[in-house]
This record gives C-alpha cells, sequence and structure tokens, in this order.
C-alpha cells in the first residue's frame, strides 16, 4: 500500500539524515537484513526520541510506526510524524485505533516500527514490554517475520548535546524471528511470556549495562518464538 504523503516522507528521511549525521557518529549493522518489501514487523529498545528517528531512517523503504499522541504537539517531531503518517497512540488505554491500524499496515505489506516498553527509559536499560504488542502481531498473522532492533550509546544524546558534542551510537539489526503460538486462544499469560520472549531478542543486541529488567535471563530458550520460516 503507497503511503499518501510519499513525497513528504522522502523530504523529511532526508531532512532528518542530515541532522544525525551532524550530531551522531553512527555505525550500522545488520541493517542489510531488513527486505525492501513485503511486511516486516520491526522491535527495538526505547531510549529517547532519537531511535525512534533512526528506526525510521536506517533503511530506504517507508515504515510505519506509532507515537504519543504528544509528538504531534512536539514542534520539529510533528512534522515528522506528519510526514511517517504515524499512528497516533493514547497512553495508559488500550487503543483499539491505534491496534487495528498497525495490523492493516502489516497486512497490506507495509514495514511496521514498535517499541515494545511503551514509554522511553532515558538511562537506556531495559523496561518491561508491554504485553498489548503482542496483539498486534498475532491479528496480522504469524507468518510475518520480525526483526529485533538495538540501539546502543542513545542514553548520552541530550548530555552530549548541551555541550556540542557528537555521541557515538550504534544501531544492530539481529536475524529475524516469528510467533510461534499455541492452538486457540492465546491466554495473557502467554502474551506476557511471549513478550518477555520478544524483549530478550532486543537484549542480546545491547552491551550487559543495558540490559535492565532482562538482565540475567538471555539465556532462556523461548517457548513461543520460533528461528526458521513458518511454512507457507
Amino acid at each position: 500500500m503507497r503511503p499518501k504523503r510519499l513525497w513528504a516522507w522522502r523530504i523529511a528521511r532526508a531532512l532528518m539524515r542530515v541532522v544525525l549525521r551532524i550530531v551522531l557518529k553512527l555505525d550500522l549493522s545488520g541493517v542489510s537484513r531488513i527486505p525492501d518489501e513485503g511486511a516486516v514487523a520491526l522491535v527495538s529498545n526505547h531510549v529517547n526520541s532519537i531511535d525512534s528517528v533512526l528506526a525510521y531512517t536506517i533503511q530506504d523503504r517507508y515504515v510505519k510506526g506509532m507515537t504519543a499522541m504528544e509528538t504531534y504537539r512536539r514542534p520539529g517531531f510533528n512534522i515528522f510524524a506528519w510526514a511517517a503518517e504515524a499512528i497516533p497512540v493514547e497512553r495508559g488505554a488500550p487503543d483499539r485505533p491505534a491496534i487495528r491500524a498497525c495490523v492493516q499496515a502489516l497486512q497490506h505489506g507495509q514495514a511496521l516500527y514498535i517499541a515494545p516498553e511503551g514509554t522511553r527509559s532515558h538511562d537506556g536499560r531495559l523496561q518491561p514490554g508491554k504485553a498489548g504488542i503482542t496483539l498486534i502481531l498475532l491479528r496480522a498473522g504469524t507468518q510475518i517475520p520480525i526483526y529485533p532492533l538495538g540501539f546502543v550509546g542513545l542514553e548520552d544524546f541530550w548530555p552530549n548535546l548541551r555541550h556540542l558534542r557528537r555521541t557515538p551510537a550504534r544501531v544492530v539489526v539481529g536475524e529475524p524471528f516469528w510467533l510461534d503460538p499455541p492452538e486457540g486462544h492465546v491466554r495473557r499469560e502467554v502474551r506476557d511470556e511471549m513478550i518477555d520472549e520478544i524483549m530478550i531478542q532486543i537484549a542480546r543486541l545491547l552491551p550487559p549495562k543495558n540490559h535492565g529488567v532482562y538482565a540475567g535471563r538471555l539465556d532462556e530458550m523461548p517457548r513461543y518464538l520460533r528461528f526458521t520460516p513458518p511454512e507457507a
């Protein structure tokens, strides 16, 4: 499905890439793993506003994503959100229209970016993932590959910017995986375990100091993820 404001998106992306080159010393790893077309879900840690911008700009394909309602009221970020047609989300309550829009994006073959923590950590340490994210992924279909993204070093961005220093930052894209839920209705307890397994895949891309609530859990074997494509 072609975005309505693709022209605006391309301009905004080009401008943001210039800005990011000025403020970051950026190292990219594994970005070529993300396919140029077809439905994919991108999931990452959420340190601050910069990681969301990076998720949209590290590749050439259009990326759909969610953003808090207030982003549309923040100067600069509101223009980028408008150009990207980011899906506004109401914090603190189930947002069915946002969930439906995300599912539709995947069903129409787009790339969808999700930050499962929901809120920014600021210090770079992982917070618990929100189980509601699994509703989007399950409803869109278990045949859709999920790519974990790790943003490293962004917790230093705002302090460095105040001192007019560039921030060394790294973006790591891991190997894809797929949801492998049990037959029938997926209970909340299963979705809680599922989101933890997703977050652990993100944690594996980060240095130990950023593992947060998932510290010591990286060796756990997932029950509800698979690492080979499901049969068509």
